[in-house]
This record gives C-alpha cells, structure tokens and sequence, in this order.
C-alpha cells in the first residue's frame, strides 16, 4: 500500500477520536468555574477595588468581601501558594488604581505548601487556561482540561464550579451541611498532617516570596494586612510549634499588620465547617475581626 494512502486511512480512522477529544475539551471549558470568573470580574472592575483579598480556601471561604463596607473583592481559590498570589497581585495592581489594603491569608495552611505542580498540578491548568498564568505553555499538560482525567470527570460531575458570589466569596461551607466527623481529633490530625513541614527549604522559598509580596506592597502605597484563620482547637493542639513560631516571626519580619485569629477564643465548635474552615457563620464573623482591623489602619 503506498504510503500516502497509508497515511490518509490512519487520519480517517483517527478522526472521530480527534473530534470526540475535541468536543470533551471545548465542553469542560465551557463549564462555569470559579477562575474565569474572578478573571473576568479583575479585568472589568480591578479599577474600583480598594480591599483585596487573596489566599487560599481559608481566605476563599472565610473573608466575606461584603464585611468590609467597602469596594472589596475576594481573589483566593483552593490551595492557592503564594506564587499565586504574587503573580495576580503584579496582574492587576496597574489598573486598581483605587487600592489601599491588600488582606492575604498567610498561615500553616500555605506557609510550607510545595509548588502546586508538585500536589495538585491540575489546578495549575485553570490559572492557565482561564487567568493567562504564563508559567506553562498552552501546548504542555497545562494547556488541557483533559490532561487530568479524574479532575475532568468530577467537573463534569457537578456541572462545572459557579459557587461563588458576585464578590468572589464561596458561600457553600454552610453549618447544616457539614459532617460531624471532620471536626473530630481524628480529621484534625489528617489535616494537620496535610500542611506539615517536609522540607524547611520550600518554607524559607515561600518567606522570601512573602516578603517580595510586601515589598510590592510599599512600591505602590498599599497596606498589606496578613491573616491567620481561626481553626478548630483540635487542630491548633496538634500543629507542630516550630511552624506556627515559624509563621508569626516571618510574617512579623515583613512590617505587615498581622492578624492572628488561628487559636481566638472568640471562635467556638459552631463556627467551623471542618477542623481547619469556617462555616458561613463563622466566616461573617472572622471577616468582622479583620475588617476592623482594616478600618483601625485607616483611622491611623
């Protein structure tokens, strides 16, 4: 057979594959998700925000932007590393023209967290192909949605992620959906055990980016104010002290407002969803402490 007629039989046998790969891929993309929302939502209205929130799911499920009586928008998502968000703070902070404090969520959850292509590298994916995250090619596994096959079953699955409010906030951690056992000492320690330092070089690498975010912070006359989220007790008696000592002198090093609420005792059982996230009850409570402390800075 000669090679081109080769060829062309391959192509066709091929095709209907091709297209099917195509289809699943053009569908997962046209799903509602989170980060093209909040990408969509910086790029028209970035100019008015004067309160910025970023971080990870502490900051995507308990900083309520309403709280803060202000133009404020909540840019975390889950698992979100501070490379994360020192590159959509760079992104944006050109056009917020109006920006004056900028809230990130810097705590045990995130401070000793690897790059995230080494845990959940398929949410690298979404900061690429839905927030232009120009790390990774288009033409590498960070392009496609279809690259991880269990994350593209679960999406399809629930329809997509549009559980966000127009300000960025997820408001599905609610206190009569939660289950009993996440907030025992036994879910407590798998998740203590989630965010424990394996290796002290990636936590000096995210201090030092830390600190670079706090710089970009003084260049452009914006307060940064760094929080701890509240957690259960359970959690907090079983996070190693070397780490949470590790926190409070870094983030003290930056010249940040410092807000640390990971063992207030204003937060009591009912406020958590799990042992280390708010439920919405206890979100609209946190939000409060923070934004207060927000408000003290500009009465400063």
């Amino acid at each position: 057979m000669p090679m081109k007629k080769f060829i062309l039989r391959c192509g066709l046998f091929l095709l209907p594959m091709v297209v099917l790969l195509a289809g699943a891929e053009l569908l997962l993309r046209s799903l509602p998700n989170s980060y093209r929302q909040k990408e969509q939502w910086m790029q028209q209205n970035a100019g008015r925000v004067e309160v910025l929130l970023l971080g990870n799911s502490h900051g995507l499920f308990g900083l309520r932007p309403d709280a803060f009586g202000t133009a404020a928008y909540n840019l975390c998502n889950v698992s979100q590393t501070f490379e994360y968000d020192e590159w959509l703070l760079q992104r944006f902070l050109p056009d917020a023209a109006r920006l004056k404090t900028v809230v990130l969520v810097a705590d045990n959850s995130n401070f000793f967290d690897p790059p995230l292509e080494q845990t959940e590298w398929f949410r690298c994916i979404y900061y690429r192909l839905y927030m232009h995250y120009p790390k990774h090619s288009l033409l590498s596994r960070y392009g496609f949605e279809l690259a991880s096959l269990s994350a593209a079953r679960e999406k399809l699955m629930r329809g997509g992620d549009d559980s966000c409010d127009s300000l960025g906030w997820n408001s599905s951690y609610v206190a009569e959906t939660r289950n009993p056992a996440d907030l025992t000492d036994a879910a407590a320690a798998r998740s203590v055990e989630r965010h424990r330092c394996r290796d002290w070089q990636t936590a000096a690498a995210n201090a030092s980016t830390l600190q670079r975010i706090a710089r970009l912070c003084r260049r452009h006359g914006v307060q940064l104010v760094l929080v701890q989220a509240p957690v259960a007790r359970a959690y907090i008696n079983k996070v190693d002290r070397r780490q949470l000592d590790f926190v409070r002198r870094t983030c003290r090093a930056t010249g940040a407002l410092v807000v640390d609420a990971s063992a207030d005792a204003r937060f009591s059982e009912a406020d958590f969803y799990d042992a280390d996230h708010l439920n919405t009850d206890g979100a609209a409570k946190w939000s409060r402490v923070v934004a207060d402390a927000v408000d003290s800075l500009c009465v400063e």
